[in-house]
């Protein structure tokens, strides 16, 4: 892993734990920190800030408020600092769908007589 890779992930993990602290600190809706916030407390601008923020935000574990460019973490996130594991609703959805349409099949070649 490079360099660059290896501090961008060391951000997004530092970003997610100051999050994490405001919430702590203040609850789930009112924990927030403005990007310029974070911005000089990382020492991350622009678009290495921005791209960071981006992906925790795809990953359903930062919410961003339109007022005043505030963030806060979601419960995501917080599953995620507390277990270290986060499994997005639609990984659980797509695990479910693909579980469901296996059983339909089993259930249809049992009916037919046949083995699965």
């Amino acid at each position: 892993m490079n360099e660059k890779v290896r501090n961008e992930r060391a951000l997004r993990e530092a970003v997610l734990k100051r999050l994490y602290l405001a919430f702590l600190e203040e609850g789930l809706y009112r924990g927030v920190v403005s990007k310029k916030d974070l911005s000089s407390e990382f020492k991350a601008e622009g678009v290495v800030l921005e791209r960071n923020l981006e992906y925790l935000l795809e990953k359903g574990l930062i919410r961003m408020h339109k007022i005043e460019d505030l963030i806060s973490i979601t419960p995501e996130g917080i599953d995620l600092m507390e277990t270290g594991e986060a499994r997005g609703l639609s990984e659980v959805a797509a695990s479910l769908a693909r579980i469901e349409k296996l059983l339909r099949s089993i259930l249809e070649a049992m009916k037919k007589g046949n083995r699965p």
